[in-house]
């Protein structure tokens, strides 16, 4: 007798609370490019069903889920039946399809596999969320808000700010969402539109931002014990996920000059890991911990 091919179901709503709360998952969409391209969740990658018997290889294999998406979830069931008889672990499928996404989408068929957008917290911050002192945060230039709301789904109490007033009305539609309460404000920390207070927070996160006068606002705002994550592009970064402006990128050795009088609890600058079909960038990061009074 034939083995059964198993897998399991996922809906939408659950789908999307793991992703935002820092689950992962591989996305796989098996859609015609024309469908995906009117609208995909952000990081999914590309390949439709009747090219799978060809490059189902190029699905990642690893220790994450995979959640696969078609429009209905009829052809993503299909897709899940033909991997699972080729023993690919981990399989879901998105009951009810794209119809029963609950979360943003992004448009284009360039965004194959990109991470932008993309609605997980970032890895860095995940990774250390243990080094982080439980009480009032600050995640500035938030954007949608996905690390935010990571930390508000993690018990922090949580402040966000961004320049951008889409992307705040976004991020709070979404904390609604998840159950994940966020006070987040439109301002601009180079223009004065918000200061960030001093001696306020127990954690300040930034990613993918380089103002360096915040680096004073930083040191000033967390309290004694604080703990700073930071992230962003290294010099040397190329491609479309660098920013335009060089003086957007971080020097080599830049983020331990700036908080080498802390307690550096992790310090990182590599190529960091880019998804299927993304370019990879260079990167630098720090989690530090200002000193007790």
């Amino acid at each position: 007798m034939a083995r059964e091919a198993r897998f399991g179901t996922i809906g939408g709503e659950d789908l999307y609370r793991r992703l935002a709360t820092g689950e992962p998952f591989v996305l796989l969409d098996v859609r015609a490019p024309e469908e995906f391209e009117k609208g995909h969740i952000p990081g999914s990658i590309l390949i439709p069903l009747q090219e799978i018997d060809a490059r189902w290889t190029e699905v990642p294999r690893g220790d994450f889920p995979l959640a696969v998406v078609c429009e209905y979830g009829v052809r993503s069931a299909s897709a899940c039946r033909f991997l699972a008889e080729r023993d690919v672990p981990g399989l879901f499928n998105l009951e009810g399809g794209i119809e029963a996404w609950p979360g943003p989408v992004a448009q284009g068929i360039e965004g194959n596999g990109r991470s932008a957008g993309r609605l997980s917290p970032e890895p860095f911050l995940v990774e250390s969320f243990h080094l982080l002192p439980m009480g009032l945060a600050l995640d500035i230039a938030m954007g949608e808000g996905r690390n935010a709301i990571y930390l508000a789904s993690r018990g922090f109490d949580v402040d966000g700010v961004d320049s951008d007033p889409s992307a705040v009305k976004r991020a709070r539609s979404a904390a609604r969402r998840l159950g994940a309460p966020i006070r987040a404000v439109v301002g601009n920390v180079e223009d004065g539109t918000h200061i960030i207070p001093v001696d306020a927070y127990d954690v300040i996160s930034v990613f993918d931002y380089v103002h360096r006068p915040l680096f004073t606002d930083i040191r000033e705002g967390l309290k004694a014990g604080g703990v700073v994550v930071f992230q962003a592009p290294l010099q040397g970064t190329s491609g479309a996920a660098s920013p335009a402006d060089p003086a957007r990128l971080l020097a080599p050795g830049e983020l331990k000059r700036v908080f080498d009088d802390w307690e550096i609890l992790r310090l990182r600058e590599e190529v960091e890991p880019s998804p299927n079909l993304s370019s990879s960038r260079l990167v630098a990061g720090i989690v530090a911990r200002k000193p007790a009074a």
